[in-house]
């Protein structure tokens, strides 16, 4: 075994004092670094990471909500543009004139070359003889078609909006034979495509609701009973 020669082994030159310096400065340094606690950086990450995918989900679920708002609104508009040209157009390729060519109340009639025109002719003879100016004391009815004022009496809402985009005021509505037509059109045409006729009739003198009666024998007050109304409608189309 070899020896190493201590004349070979250079010299520490660290004082003891200066070693004694060093070690109680690692130990102040031990103290205020304290234990890396690991756990606790984990959770955070945990924190951060679900706080992130309950932002994105939140964003998603506005996202889909506006999407889906825009959709329904896109449906309404195609449907109220759908009823517009039903309502201007009934199986003829282009609807007939609605500018009175003449003087009077009874300026506009229906051409009459379809089932449908028939069907309002029909309606507007049953209930006025056809006069635009036609208004029921008793009821409030108003114009060729007897069309009740809680009808047409809306804010953004009712048979004028539904069939033309925008509100109108009674008076409007009875100082106008296009407006009469175009409201009465598109409502009767509602009714004669989803009932029939006969079932038309029925919607238009007592409600849709009335279909589902027992008894459409009783009577409607002074006014005939449901069912004498619409034999009278079925009579005048011939049927």
């Amino acid at each position: 075994m070899a020896y190493i020669n201590e004349k070979y082994i250079p010299p520490d030159k660290t004082s003891e004092l200066e070693k004694k310096q060093m070690q109680w400065q690692s130990q102040l340094l031990g103290i205020k670094k304290g234990p890396v606690e690991k756990q606790s950086y984990r959770r955070r990450a945990g924190d951060i990471s679900q706080a992130g995918e309950q932002a994105t989900a939140y964003e998603v679920a506005k996202r889909n909500k506006r999407e889906a708002a825009a959709m329904e609104a896109a449906r309404k508009r195609m449907e109220a543009d759908t009823w517009r040209r039903i309502t201007t157009s009934v199986g003829q390729g282009g609807g007939p004139s609605l500018t009175p060519t003449g003087g009077g109340g009874n300026a506009y009639k229906p051409t009459g070359n379809t089932t449908f025109d028939k069907f309002m002719q029909a309606i507007s003879g049953q209930e006025s003889g056809g006069n635009y100016g036609a208004k029921n004391k008793s009821s409030g009815a108003m114009g060729k078609y007897q069309i009740m004022p809680g009808n047409i009496s809306g804010k953004g809402r009712g048979w004028d909006y539904e069939a033309l985009g925008h509100d109108v005021s009674t008076q409007q509505f009875m100082s106008s034979p296009q407006l009469q037509e175009q409201i009465a059109r598109f409502q009767l045409q509602k009714y004669y495509n989803k009932y029939g006729p006969r079932g038309a009739a029925i919607a238009w003198y007592a409600g849709p609701g009335a279909l589902s009666y027992k008894n459409l024998n009783s009577g409607q007050g002074a006014y005939p009973s449901i069912n004498n109304y619409a034999n009278a409608i079925m009579r005048r189309l011939g049927l």
